[in-house]
């Protein structure tokens, strides 16, 4: 009967470690679902090696379903080796089904809870991310931007050759940092008010002119116009929000709006990718 019993405790403690490695390997797939889909920026590669790592651990057990087979098939043993052994007291009751769906309830409530809290998380970290964004690009602006300034107070008019080499280079060095996903130039249009002048730094030289004329159709177009009017309220409350885009006003050198500078940021960029392009631009 000793031998007996302590075939039951292995078989329960079998059974009871197998169930929490498994329920570690669901829980793992679960949040790496939610982390595909929602896009959260919160696992650095080293946590992502580790978890990786710890849910290889898990699927060594095997396939889900050939596992959670093998642990009720288990559990039966272990329930019939009970009550073999508890056979003079009487049978075992049989645990009642709303125990089940109260475990059961109480799963799909850490997990609910688990989600819920790791987005929560993701949204505070994609806040520092704009956060950490703006100061770069700002960082990047008191290098580049009297460059540009420079270069934009030479154009009398815009055309469609009135890019320069020298505006095409800073042009293509901002649009190839990491944290830069576009960057466009706008200039107003001294013949039209309701158009704009662009030059996006993604289309290639030799795909023919870069400067193009555009009628303006969106908030961010008025926002510019505006700016170009020496109006910039619009613009800096656009900085000042939660949006991961930046327009720098380009001036000449007797403070007169010239043209604006449209950044969007990078958003599969990683917010400490972001952290440490920082730390080096200082």
């Amino acid at each position: 009967m000793g031998f007996l019993k302590s075939r039951i405790k292995l078989l329960s403690l079998s059974v009871a470690t197998t169930v929490v490695l498994l329920a570690i390997g669901a829980g793992l797939v679960v949040l790496g679902i939610f982390n595909e889909y929602l896009s959260w920026d919160i696992f650095s590669p080293p946590v992502k090696k580790v978890l990786w790592g710890v849910f290889s651990a898990s699927v060594a057990l095997g396939a889900f379903g050939a596992a959670i087979s093998a642990v009720l098939g288990i559990q039966e043993v272990a329930k019939a080796l009970r009550r073999m052994g508890a056979a003079n007291s009487g049978p075992e009751p049989e645990a009642p089904r709303r125990h089940y769906l109260a475990w059961m309830a109480v799963l799909l409530a850490i997990t609910a809870l688990t989600v819920i809290s790791v987005d929560q998380v993701n949204r505070y970290v994609q806040r520092q991310r704009i956060v950490v964004f703006k100061r770069l690009v700002h960082a990047q602006m008191k290098q580049l931007g009297p460059l540009l300034a420079r270069e934009v107070s030479q154009i009398a008019a815009p055309c469609t050759t009135c890019v320069s080499d020298r505006l095409t280079e800073l042009m293509q060095t901002l649009h190839e940092l990491p944290f830069c996903q576009s960057v466009v130039l706008v200039m107003a249009d001294p013949q039209e008010s309701a158009a704009l002048w662009r030059d996006d730094a993604s289309v290639s030289p030799d795909a023919g002119p870069r400067f193009e004329r555009f009628f303006i159709a969106t908030d961010v177009d008025r926002a510019m116009k505006l700016a170009l009017n020496g109006d910039t309220a619009w613009v800096d409350q656009m900085n000042a929000g939660p949006a991961f885009n930046w327009i720098q006003v380009l001036r000449d050198s007797q403070g007169k709006p010239r043209a604006t500078l449209r950044i969007l940021g990078n958003p599969t960029l990683s917010y400490r990718d972001g952290e440490a392009d920082e730390r080096g631009a200082s």
